[in-house]
């Protein structure tokens, strides 16, 4: 199915039309050429840059996803799902890549979200805490998605399922030089299986909106 997947093409231009095709389509994937870093000052507030690498399970901390999937497929997530107020973009620049790797966007459909709308997650932060929290909710930019099935466990099944299940609406080849930015709010994003030997590292940078 991958190869009917599109993949994505840098898209330069001004900050402004940079940033209306972004809150349109959900994502911006720019080249060296096309100045992100002015795109991403306009964003909002910058959080400090982490570097993702892929870990064996035993080896990664334990409330990572890499250290409850490891190396395999990560399922479908939104970043920070169960903070109170989730980062509103995601920045990811490929620093070093060994063997070619993506990372998969997911689009939910109209009748996914208002599915989504409906249903309740249940979210335990590390202490054990609980709280009831909604899977969609709408905002001043539309909609604002939580999904994360390690912490905010659906209550219904059925919709974790067909999450589960849903093919990838783009593909990003990563390549040295590009610049991903990620609506968290609009998209869903998840790594596919790596190798052992995969020397994949990239750069998260969370920003958060005014």
């Amino acid at each position: 199915m991958r190869s009917s997947v599109p993949v994505p093409e840098p898209n330069g231009g001004d900050p402004a039309r940079q940033r209306a095709t972004l809150e349109q389509r959900g994502y911006l994937l720019l080249g060296p050429r096309d100045a992100p870093d002015e795109l991403i000052k306009g964003l909002g507030r910058l959080g400090q840059p982490v570097l993702l690498q892929p870990t064996e399970r035993d080896r990664a901390r334990r409330w990572s996803l890499s250290g409850t999937f490891g190396q395999d497929v990560f399922p479908w997530h939104t970043d920070g799902a169960i903070s109170s107020r989730p980062p509103r973009w995601l920045v990811l620049r490929p620093l070093r890549l060994s063997e070619p790797t993506a990372t998969e966007l997911l689009s939910p459909s109209i009748d996914l979200r208002h599915r989504l709308g409906r249903t309740v997650l249940l979210a335990k932060d590390r202490a054990g805490r609980a709280r009831y929290l909604p899977a969609l909710m709408a905002t001043k930019a539309g909609y604002r998605l939580r999904w994360d099935p390690r912490t905010c466990r659906s209550r219904s099944t059925a919709v974790a399922q067909d999450v589960a299940l849903a093919m990838p609406s783009s593909i990003v080849i990563w390549e040295l030089g590009i610049t991903l930015v990620i609506d968290n709010y609009k998209l869903l994003h998840r790594r596919p299986a790596v190798s052992a030997a995969s020397q994949r590292v990239l750069e998260r940078t969370y920003v958060w909106s005014p």
